[in-house]
């Protein structure tokens, strides 16, 4: 029995190795622990009732099967064997706890002499037929009468291998054309397709025989959904393996490894839909809703892994410097190991700042909070021993007993998260060393490393909470999280953060139900395009299991090689800043290979840092539409990035085209994986016209034909349905300095559209109480060509008293008159800058080669819950003729050393504006080419903005001849802007330089010059 029972664990070992790193196979024979083989549920003897929502019965040799109401569409199936109790319920946490009691539901109950009959209470719920003779389930959807899934009397419930340690729901062959997607993924995110219909997946922490990198990362959510309207849910931290149809059936198993202890149970909850979205929310429902983090966190983010040998606080500060100056955006500061104490390298080093790296760190947070910049800091499991007050052995200690760890690297430092000790030591650390407000040292998200890597534990070790690993492995990560999560960061009392503070915690690999107090990433990837592809596909299948914060080192980890420029433009630059974190991040360095290793935009190409600067850009922008959507995957469980099956269910082609996905209800991406010039083909769902993004073609969707679309390197395909909303804010270089008192919205004509906007104040936990945030309604008429906003309902700290709209309707044949609150047609400009620098701050502007008419509206005040802030509808009237003067950007002129491009103060017209940064600013210079239709007197006006007390002056000269001087006296503060005006005489022409030298000592900040 012994060499048999060695021999099924190495077969399923293997197997299961395979499986988690994505591969289809077919398991051995007694792994399948097939419906009969062992022990099968039995006729029936009795149940009981409790509580009008749980069913309980006994078979006839004493097994007993339960079945309760969740709500009004989820049943929970329990089974036992004879002489065992059911499993309290809270024994496995992915369920969040309070669930079991919160979600309610009932069950009414019919007996015949064959079956029992249950419905739960919904119309739209569930009806439960369990029959007696053998006890057997059928699951149907109560409003269709349709049949879900069901057991018949040789495939059912059952209990097999040695000593019963594998725990078996088998069902009768899936239907004809029934599919499957299976939530979570293997090692390092890798998701070979997301329709697994006839495949066997098994998604499982790292086995011993894995090795690293192929140890990392996976995403453990024993969830499926089923294109029938229903998902499973198996509730259990033993091994898990599904099969869906094809030679391994149709059910799945846990299995104990026969590890001593308790058994696996059969558990688990059957969720009615029957739409994906509405099974997502219930699955959240019962799982927890995904943590959400602070705005700063959907910005971009960068690390200093390529520079490990010199980066310091001082190069953070003048690298993001740097940086921001080339014009980019930056958010997120990721800290590898050089801040930590100690060798500053993987090994050797602990959680606490160098005192030589990092000597102020109060300094740099100070430096941080003024610049819109927030911070994550590192740990690494293998220096857990370096960390103060680290205990090792099993309790008192703070670890496993030292022989469950001979085979374990760094087996000095293995904290058994279990123990409420040791998550409470931990969590102190932090604390002590980092999170303290009353240190004032940065620290905004914690980075938990390499908690995926202690496969080599045997299955029979115990944990500080009586199981054996066997069961424990699987909740490794929930139960990190939990101690910085839960236990950690979210109480309100002292030696926590509370709610002042939104966390954003990541750890190597997932647990179901760690969402709901932190998120993953996907480990030490590849840099190839075929990981480029599984990664696309596995950040899809997060988001199906309640983890819509993919996480991805954009360009892939590596193995220290360079990749190439059109790598980059595709990966870092183009698929990364669409998708929900932007985070670019490798392991070449740059002492070894020079400064294009780094993944900072501005070591690389000239194309390159174009392309990057383009997806900051329209990211930045598109901010309140992200921002929303994560608001709605805090709020029901819908990831960001949707694969196509979520919004085209019914649709075959969603199933196949799983290399593109919606970016909300709007947006449509097809990343390009491979370089530029190949032809991708991409379905655009039949039934509503698509736009390119890029061009504003439109295309007819179609479903029986894709789209062949030559690609170009560094553009991602994107499409926007007709009738969406796009809102946006004018853009800045971190979410910090983003303007809410300008709100923006693209409209695609073509059919109605609706969006509402969620807004916060971004850092705090006010919006979890309902009260700290505000939601405002966008609505398009397509046959009136109306937009109505609403005021927002509801408001937060911070939320603007007054705001300006600006709404461009993409897709006119023509332009017309356009009025605003059924006010007279406004005047038409050149472009919006002009229209908001007129007389009244609103007009109109009609671009004819890209056909989108754009109006701007004077400032508004807001009114909460007050009704609509404007109705923007035609006029009646022609449009108007093009008035007003021609306005030139400053981020588009030609500026010395002594400029760089900022965003820091809002209320700037385009993309930014210059922010003198040198010592001395006698002799400085901004130049614009400008034309001049017809040579004559002209107005010339510079709009800046001067925060000091004094005059800072300038002179204005034409073609190099003087012009004359401007004051520049004080506006007030450095976010009030003014205009100095001064007139020239100027030649007829397109290539005029008119150029603003700085005469003092410091200069304003300069918006834009205006020719009238």
């Amino acid at each position: 029995m012994k060499r048999e029972q060695i021999k099924r664990r190495t077969l399923l070992a293997t197997a299961a190795g395979a499986l988690a790193a994505g591969a289809v196979t077919s398991l051995p024979h007694r792994a399948l622990a097939a419906a009969g083989e062992g022990e099968q549920l039995s006729d029936y003897s009795e149940h009981t009732t409790e509580g009008g929502r749980r069913v309980t019965v006994t078979s006839v040799t004493g097994q007993r099967l339960r079945l309760t109401a969740y709500g009004d569409r989820m049943i929970r199936v329990s089974a036992a064997r004879a002489g065992e109790e059911f499993f309290s319920d809270t024994r496995y946490e992915m369920v969040q706890p309070e669930s079991h009691t919160s979600l309610g539901g009932s069950l009414k109950l019919t007996v015949t002499d064959d079956t029992l009959d249950l419905r739960t209470g919904a119309a739209d719920g569930l009806r439960i037929v369990l029959h007696k003779k053998p006890l057997r389930l059928e699951f149907y959807s109560l409003a269709t009468g349709a049949l879900l899934v069901k057991e018949d009397a040789t495939r059912g419930i059952s209990w097999s291998g040695a000593n019963s340690t594998i725990a078996t729901q088998a069902f009768v062959p899936p239907a004809s054309g029934e599919r499957f997607l299976k939530a979570g993924h293997g090692m390092l995110g890798r998701t070979p397709r997301l329709d697994r219909t006839g495949d066997t997946v098994s998604h499982n922490y790292a086995d011993a025989s894995a090795r690293n990198p192929d140890n990392q990362a996976p995403a453990i959510v024993p969830f499926y959904l089923s294109d029938k309207g229903y998902g499973i849910f198996f509730n259990t931290t033993f091994d898990t393996t599904f099969h869906f149809g094809g030679s391994g059936g149709y059910g799945f198993f846990a299995d104990g490894h026969d590890a001593g202890g308790v058994s696996p149970q059969l558990d688990y909850f059957l969720i009615n839909g029957p739409r994906f979205a509405q099974l997502l929310d219930r699955y959240t429902q019962l799982t927890g809703r995904p943590r959400l983090p602070q705005r700063s966190v959907f910005g971009l983010q960068l690390s200093d892994k390529n520079f490990a040998d010199v980066s310091d606080q001082n190069w953070w500060r003048e690298k993001i410097t740097q940086h921001r100056a080339a014009g980019f955006p930056f958010d997120h500061h990721v800290n590898d190991n050089r801040w930590r104490e100690g060798s500053g390298s993987w090994s050797g080093s602990w959680f606490e700042f160098s005192h030589d790296r990092w000597p102020d760190p109060a300094g740099y947070q100070k430096w941080a909070a003024e610049n819109g910049v927030t911070v994550t800091l590192d740990y690494n499991r293998n220096n857990t021993n370096e960390m103060a007050g680290w205990k090792g052995g099993p309790p008192p200690g703070y670890s496993f007993a030292t022989a469950d760890l001979k085979d374990v690297k760094e087996n000095n430092a293995v904290p058994d998260w279990s123990n409420p000790d040791t998550r409470a030591w931990v969590w102190k650390v932090f604390w002590d060393k980092a999170l303290n407000p009353a240190l004032k040292y940065p620290g905004d998200a914690l980075w938990i490393d390499e908690v995926d890597d202690l496969g080599a534990i045997p299955y029979t070790a115990r944990m500080a909470d009586g199981r054996r690993w066997a069961e424990g492995r699987n909740a490794y990560f929930l139960d990190v999280h939990k101690a910085v999560g839960k236990e950690g960061w979210d109480p309100d009392r002292a030696g926590h953060v509370g709610a002042a503070k939104r966390p954003w915690t990541w750890s190597r690999g997932a647990t179901a139900g760690q969402q709901r107090y932190g998120h993953y990433w996907t480990g030490d990837i590849s840099s190839t395009y075929d990981e480029m592809r599984n990664q696309i596909r596995g950040m899809q299948a997060a988001g199906l299991g309640g983890f819509p914060f993919a996480n991805i080192d954009g360009g892939g980890f590596g193995n220290g090689s360079l990749i190439s420029d059109a790598f980059y433009r595709n990966w870092p630059a183009g698929w990364s800043s669409l998708s929900p974190i932007w985070r670019p991040h490798g392991t070449a360095s740059t002492k070894d290979r020079g400064k294009l290793a780094s993944r900072w935009p501005l070591d690389q190409s000239t194309q390159a840092r174009a392309d990057f600067a383009k997806y900051g850009q329209l990211r930045y922008s598109l901010m309140p539409y992200i921002y929303t959507l994560a608001h709605q995957a805090n709020a029901t469980g819908m990831p960001m990035a949707r694969a196509m099956v979520i919004d085209y269910q019914d649709r075959p082609q969603a199933y196949t085209h799983d290399l593109q996905y919606m970016w909300g209800p709007s947006l449509l991406v097809a990343p390009v994986t491979s370089d530029g010039g190949s032809v991708q083909q991409i379905w655009l769902p039949a039934g509503t016209t698509w736009y390119n993004f890029w061009a504003d073609i439109k295309h007819t969707g179609s479903d029986t034909a894709d789209l062949p679309y030559t690609t170009r390197t560094g553009e991602t395909p994107l499409f926007v349905k007709a009738g969406a909303i796009l809102p946006r804010y004018p853009y800045a270089q971190s979410t910090a300095y983003l303007t809410k008192r300008q709100l923006e919205m693209d409209v695609y004509a073509g059919a109605d559209g609706a969006f509402e906007v969620v807004e916060d104040d971004g850092v705090t936990e006010a919006y979890r109480t309902g009260r700290g945030t505000s939601v405002t309604r966008l609505t398009y008429a397509n046959a009136s060509r109306r937009v109505v906003i609403a005021h927002p309902r509801g408001t937060y700290e911070g939320a603007p008293d007054k705001r300006r709209y600006v709404i461009r309707v993409h897709g006119l044949e023509a332009p017309v008159g356009m009025r605003v609150n059924g006010g007279a047609t406004l005047p038409a400009f050149s472009s919006e800058a002009a229209a908001v620098l007129s007389d009244k701050g609103a007009g109109s502007v009609w671009d004819t080669k890209a056909k989108i008419l754009s109006i701007v509206t004077a400032e508004i005040p807001v009114v909460q819950d007050g009704g609509n802030a404007a109705t923007v509808e035609p006029s009646g009237g022609s449009y108007p003729a093009v008035g007003g003067g021609t306005v030139y950007q400053a981020e588009n002129a030609r500026l010395d050393s002594t400029f760089s491009i900022d965003t820091g103060h809002p209320g700037y017209t385009g993309a930014g504006y210059a922010d003198f940064t040198g010592t001395s600013a006698n002799g400085a210079t901004i130049a614009w080419t400008v034309a001049v239709a017809a040579a004559g007197t002209k107005r010339l006006l510079v709009r800046y903005a001067n925060g000091s007390g004094n005059d800072r002056p300038l002179s204005i000269d034409v073609n190099g001849k003087k012009a004359g001087t401007l004051a520049m006296p004080p506006t007030g503060g450095w976010n009030n802007w003014a205009t100095a005006a001064v007139t020239a005489d100027l030649p007829k022409g397109d290539g005029i330089t008119v150029r603003a030298v700085l005469t003092g000592s410091q200069g304003a900040n300069i918006d834009s010059l205006t020719v009238l």
